[in-house]
């Protein structure tokens, strides 16, 4: 039995798009812009009244901006509104309407609301709980580079939900998430070469990814390694460590 370690299903991109500093002049700019129809135009007014960027925060203006733009078709903004939706901004809780909205921008393309929809999906808030759903979208999202999505998949490829089973494939996408940093993907990971699940056993890498599952506070991780030192010489962990490092190193390259 794997010693997984499950994501919690919840908005983890739960945040309004596009955020950024308006000054007075440009806000006056903007306003203009938005009530001649320019969708950018409003999806920045939207955020500013919801962030209170410039203007006196209020969620009431913010709605209708984003949804002048999302009825236009704006996939951020549809992503926005889901968002205000899904959190009871400016009005209750409505997960059946932010499911609408993400859907709209995740067909778009739009890799957050792929992300959410999936998880909506994962979890049957707001739509019927469907794993086969769930998988698509993360899917989706995964292929576009989402980590959260990419562990996701590798969850469910480990566990069968939505997909077949296959320990092959939960690796690879455990592995692409890992490698960007992910500490749930890491310790997975992990764990696989230290079961030889999908991979072939291998102390010293299950030692790398645990040690970086760790670095990030992870005390399951911890729990794994301190098991693992006891079984290693110290040849063994000073090659180990060097792994992860190199590893950490690459991973904060990646970031900059």
């Amino acid at each position: 039995q794997m010693l997984i370690k499950l994501v919690k299903w919840l908005l983890l991109s739960a945040s309004i798009s596009h955020a950024t500093i308006i000054w007075a002049d440009k806000l006056a700019y903007i306003k203009q812009r938005a009530e001649q129809g320019d969708v950018v135009a409003q999806n920045d007014l939207g955020t500013a009244y919801v962030s209170g960027n410039g203007v006196i925060k209020d969620y009431d203006q913010a709605r209708k901006w984003f949804q002048s733009a999302a009825e236009k078709g704006s996939p951020l903004a549809q992503y926005n509104l889901g968002i205000m939706n899904a959190q009871g901004e400016g009005a209750s809780i409505d997960l059946g309407e932010a499911a609408q909205w993400f859907l709209k921008a995740a067909k778009q393309g739009d890799v957050p609301a792929q992300f959410n929809l999936g998880l909506m999906y994962a979890q049957g808030d707001g739509v019927p709980r469907n794993y086969q759903e769930a998988f698509q979208w993360f899917s989706k999202a995964g292929g576009q580079g989402h980590p959260e999505a990419q562990v996701n998949l590798g969850l469910m490829y480990i566990r069968g939900e939505g997909v077949t089973k296959n320990m092959d494939e939960a690796v690879k996408w455990l592995r692409l998430s890992a490698k960007q940093g992910n500490s749930v993907a890491q310790y997975n990971l992990g764990v696989c070469y230290l079961q030889g699940e999908g991979v072939s056993t291998d102390p010293l890498e299950a030692y790398k990814w645990l040690a970086l599952a760790t670095s990030q506070g992870d005390t399951q991780a911890r729990e794994s390694l301190d098991k693992l030192e006891t079984e290693l010489t110290p040849e063994q962990i000073a090659e180990a460590q060097k792994r992860s490092s190199a590893e950490n190193l690459g991973n904060e390259a990646l970031t900059k």
